[in-house]
Formats: C-alpha cells, structure tokens, sequence
C-alpha cells in the first residue's frame, strides 16, 4: 500500500488537476483549446488514482473507466496542441477515433497485456502488441511537439510564438520522460522509487495550480485564448517605413509571386529585420500566419486570373504557378480554402456571371 505521505502528494495532484479542469470549462469564452486541455488534466489525475499501489481492489470496475481516461493523455496532448497552435482547428470525428482507439487499446494493454507479460504467460505477438501500444503514445506526443514546432516560422502572433517555445516544449519533454520510465519499468519489472513519484507529483501540482492561477486573474488574455489577430494599430516611424516598403514590394514588384518566399527572404527583400517584419505584418495588417498572408494576395490575383475572359484558355495550372505555387495540389488545397470552391468553379461561376465566393467578397 501507498505510504501516507505519498497519498497526500497524489490527494493534492488530482485536486489541482480535477480544479483547473472544472476552470477551463467554466471560462465561458469560446475557447478552442479548452475542452481538450481540460479532458488532458481529467487523464493526468486518473493517471495518479490508477498508479497507486491495490488501487485495482479498491476502484472495482470503476478502474476501468479511470484507466481507459488516463491512457488517452497523449490523445488529448496532441489535440490540445493542435488547438492551440492551429487556426481554425476544431475537433472532428476523426480525432474522437483516435482518441477511442487508444482508449481501447490503452485498457488491454493495462488490465489484460501488463499482468500476463508479468506473470510471464504473454507470447510473442501479444507482447509486441502490448509495446506497440506504447510506441503508439510516444508518436502521439511527438505529433503534438511537432504541431507547435512545425508551424513556428510562419507565425506571427508573438505570444503564440512565445507559447510553441516554452509550454508544448516542456510538456511533450515531460510525457515523453513519463513514457520512457514507464516503459522501462515495464521491461525491468520494477517500480518508480518513491523520491522520484514524490517529485513527479509535486512537479505536476505546481504545474497545475500556476495554469489555473493564469485562468483565474482578471486579465484580458491567458494563454488559452485562440491567437486572433489583432486589429490594426499605430506603429512606430521604423515599422511604418516597412510597411509602406511592404505595400510598394506587394503592389509594384509583386514579390508574393516568387515561389518558395520565406519571411526571412522577405525580410532581406525589404532591408529590415525579421523581427521587425513579423509585428508589421500581424499588428499593421492584421495577419497572424505568414502562409496566410501569402494566400490571401496569391489567391486574390489567382481569382482576377481566373475571372478575366482573355485567360479562358490558360491552364489552371499555369495560373497556379504563376501566383507563387508550386504544385497545383496545394494551390487548390489553399484556393478552396479561402474561395469555398476549386479555382475550375470559381472560373466556371466567374464566366456565367453568377456572384463570386467569399474571397471577392473579403
């Protein structure tokens, strides 16, 4: 049985976990990445009921609803970095898929795999289904450090940049140690010393009060909030001598044409600083993605293309490498999803005279 000591770190574990999740649902804001970020407090503090030692004998058949929760935190890491990093991002039926998916084989693995592989009865393929099943949550919280690294460039909401660095970092290094302990423990048979809990559960408690600290001040933001874009604002003399290079570089020489633009290639372009250009484009024109402000003018001259009768016969393909695009792929992945439709409607509506999509509108 669990000492009195570690019972009262793992008491105070679950309560942070269980209040900051009661906080994330109760914002009452529309928050895209509350509902994940909550389910993930809700699987870590049945990670710390189920870990303790008898707690089979004492939860009963509840233990089984308690490990299928807790075997789905990596799930709910994943989703909770692709909400919080990914614009527009919503939980699909797809996503609930995987999240049954290793629900359900998180719950063999723990109640049927673990004490067969113990007892030294598990063959062979039941074996490497049972790490399998490991190997499996470990890619899932390298998809979520990879939502928050992968999109890191293109960013250009300063505290949204600052969050992929620090939080998602810290936590996918966090579970991914988790898992590899567990999963040694598991080879070597052995259990966590109790220093090591201790500190884990301390780590964690801190970890969760300061997350529902930052929830319960009165402040405008907390890092919950989906990045939206700011409206536009005064920007100083330096920053408004880049904008209007910008405007000149966009207008004049076209410069959103050049296929494979970076904002660091941008940057040079204009003669000014990265830095300096990332607040210029996100607080003096109102974007929040590099790839989306490219879009939005690649697109729009696409749609003029498209719409002009004496280009009836040039390929949609020309046109899509004309505006910067490098396969006709993603320049419709990126038309529809600005447009609504593929640039072969928008030309087809544009010829019939019928009303254009949303992006002539915008």
């Amino acid at each position: 049985m669990a000492s009195t000591l570690e019972i009262v770190f793992r008491t105070a574990t679950v309560m942070s976990a269980v209040l900051l999740a009661l906080l994330l649902l109760g914002t009452g804001r529309q928050k895209p990445a509350a509902v994940p970020a909550a389910m993930f407090c809700l699987a870590i503090a049945a990670f710390f009921v189920t870990s303790v030692s008898g707690a089979r004998e004492l939860l009963g058949p509840a233990g089984y609803l308690l490990t299928a929760l807790c075997v789905t935190k990596a799930a709910w890491f994943w989703l909770l970095s692709c909400a919080l990093f990914n614009d527009g991002h919503k939980i699909g039926v797809r996503h609930l898929a995987v999240v049954a998916t290793v629900a359900a084989a998180g719950t063999w693995q723990q109640t049927v795999f673990l004490p067969a592989f113990r007892s030294g009865s598990a063959g062979f393929w039941e074996s490497a289904a049972g790490f399998g099943v490991e190997g499996g949550l470990l890619v899932l919280v390298l998809l979520g450090v990879y939502e928050a690294w992968h999109g890191l460039g293109p960013d250009l909401v300063e505290r949204r940049r600052r969050l992929r660095v620090g939080f998602i970092a810290a936590t996918g290094a966090y579970l991914a140690a988790t898992l590899g302990v567990q999963t040694g423990n598991l080879l070597l048979d052995i259990s966590t010393p109790l220093p090591a809990r201790l500190g884990n559960m301390a780590v964690t408690t801190l970890c969760f009060l300061a997350a529902g600290w930052t929830l319960i001040q009165a402040r405008a933001q907390s890092w919950l909030d989906p990045a939206v874009a700011r409206p536009a604002v005064v920007l100083n003399r330096n920053e408004a001598a880049v904008l209007k290079r910008l405007e000149q570089a966009l207008e004049v020489d076209g410069v959103f044409l050049e296929e494979g633009l970076t904002i660091g290639g941008l940057a040079r372009h204009l003669g000014t600083g990265e830095h300096v250009l990332r607040r210029v484009i996100n607080r003096g024109m109102g974007y929040r993605n590099f790839n989306d402000f490219l879009n939005a003018r690649r697109i729009r001259e696409a749609c003029e293309e498209l719409a002009c009768p004496e280009q009836a016969r040039q390929p949609v393909l020309a046109i899509a490498m004309k505006v910067g695009y490098g396969s006709i792929g993603a320049f419709n992945r990126a038309f529809k999803a600005r447009v609504g439709m593929t640039p072969t409607a928008f030309r087809r509506n544009a010829g019939s005279g019928a009303p254009h999509s949303r992006e002539s509108r915008a």
